[in-house]
């Protein structure tokens, strides 16, 4: 058996990497509603339209984590079916594979953070053009106001 903390540690992996990969059946999705991968393909494409080298990055991160997923599991599962007492010979490859996870997981959430962060920045310079947009037009419709005052 695993030690209480790689216990609780694999089963809480186990679950965010759940949570993280789950992708909603298609069939069961409303009319008009895009799945997971539509939306992610979506995002992808806004992504290469700005900048290909960080659609190639996000790609390349996520492809990163699937397959460290994919490893986290197959290392589990290695050491679920092992014997009891052969399990102590699993538990390294279960660590690694766990903290490969996490180590994936995190440059890909560091690579959407700061590509939000981006986003951001871009939308508070717009939303000041449309504020001096919105100020001008005060402006002239006090103008015109005037004009047509009695």
């Amino acid at each position: 058996m695993l030690p209480g903390h790689l216990v609780h540690g694999v089963t809480a992996v186990g679950l965010v990497a759940a949570l993280v990969t789950t992708t909603g059946d298609a069939g069961a999705q409303p009319r008009g509603v895009a799945t997971e991968d539509e939306r992610e393909q979506a995002f992808v494409e806004s992504i290469r339209r700005d900048d290909p080298a960080s659609a190639d990055r996000y790609l390349e991160l996520r492809n990163a984590r699937s397959a460290a997923l994919a490893d986290l599991r197959k290392a589990e599962l290695q050491y679920n079916n092992a014997h009891p007492e052969m399990r102590r010979l699993f538990v390294n490859g279960v660590r690694q594979a766990r903290r490969r996870y996490g180590e994936t997981a995190l440059a890909l959430l560091d690579f959407l953070d700061a590509h939000d962060r981006g986003n951001v920045l871009r939308y508070q310079d717009e939303i000041g053009k449309l504020n001096a947009v919105i100020e001008e037009r005060k402006k002239v419709r006090a103008e015109l106001e005037k004009l047509v005052a009695p």
